[in-house]
């Protein structure tokens, strides 16, 4: 009796750890590579929250030895009385070895825009960011459009990758494209709520989410280019990244990841691909398979009770 209840507890361990095997999460053999980006900087909510996210993140980011760059909207940075504060900010992510790069000035809304307008709004989001890098003998060079959003129309998008190289940038791709933003809104709401268990309940089903996008954008890499590409990871400066960037960086490891700067991680050949254009925010990824022919595959989605958690906090 007590030898068939051992053949069960092993069989029952062994099947769980050939599905973890298949997505990739145990296969010791696999190397992977991730640059980790941030957008929205220097972070969300007021002076104080800011100042806690950016403190917590870089903190993480430089005990795992992570070289990550953030995407700066310098609007955020114009508050009467708060100006030198927030952009000591920025500094910070500087002063900690991370790079810094522009996300126009105000997050511009590119279909609401006309292309002299969204030109204007990159130019703006430079002032700052710029003098910022040449205090410190480095370049502008990264560009990453707002919500992954490229140009509503194919004129629009020549136009802007146009004016763009003429301006020294470099378009920051993301092949790691989620719905980060959608549970950082709940967690957000439940925080400052004083909610603690939700909070954790959110932390929880963030990474296991983030689990499974990898394992889908992994997988979608080895089907569509043969091989796994160096990863882009997009990721925002808020309160959930900073509390649980220590466990999202255990499960990037525990899949075999290690961290690469954006600008090796563009070495990859597929990033020379063409792209399709898309009104659509996309990952990279699905840009290529779009410009061959191919069909974009549904990723995997928040959980419906984060979607709802997140819509109920933003109407309070």
């Amino acid at each position: 009796m007590k030898s068939r209840f051992v053949f069960a507890i092993l069989c029952l361990v062994f099947l769980v750890l050939e599905t973890q095997a298949q997505n990739g999460a145990l296969d010791r053999s696999i190397h992977r590579q991730v640059a980790v980006t941030f957008d929205d900087l220097p972070a969300s909510g007021d002076l104080e929250t800011k100042t806690y996210i950016t403190q917590k993140l870089l903190k993480g980011l430089t005990d795992n030895k992570i070289p990550a760059i953030g995407f700066v909207n310098e609007r955020q940075l114009f508050v009467r009385g708060e100006i030198d504060r927030r952009i000591a900010l920025l500094q910070m992510w500087l002063d900690a070895g991370m790079e810094l790069g522009n996300h126009t000035f105000s997050h511009i809304m590119i279909e609401r825009n006309s292309l002299d307008a969204y030109k204007e709004d990159v130019i703006r989001g430079e002032t700052v960011t710029g003098m910022l890098l040449r205090e410190k003998g480095l370049k502008l060079r990264y560009f990453r459009h707002t919500q992954l959003r490229t140009g509503p129309t194919t004129e629009y998008q020549l136009g802007l990758n146009k004016f763009l190289i003429e301006r020294g940038y470099t378009i920051a791709p993301v092949t790691l494209d989620n719905q980060e933003w959608v549970f950082a809104g709940a967690y957000r709401g439940a925080r400052n709520s004083g909610d603690r268990t939700q909070m954790k309940r959110v932390g929880e089903a963030y990474i296991k989410y983030m689990d499974e996008n990898f394992a889908f954008f992994e997988k979608l890499s080895r089907d569509f280019l043969g091989y796994e590409v160096k990863q882009t990871l997009l990721l925002h400066a808020n309160e959930l990244n900073a509390d649980y960037l220590d466990e999202l960086v255990n499960l990037m490891r525990k899949r075999g990841y290690t961290f690469v700067s954006l600008e090796d991680a563009l070495k990859d050949k597929a990033y020379s691909l063409p792209e399709a254009q898309s009104k659509m925010g996309l990952s990279w990824i699905h840009r290529w398979m779009l410009a061959k022919g191919l069909e974009i595959r549904p990723e995997p989605t928040e959980p419906e009770w984060i979607a709802d958690l997140n819509r109920s906090y933003a109407r309070q």
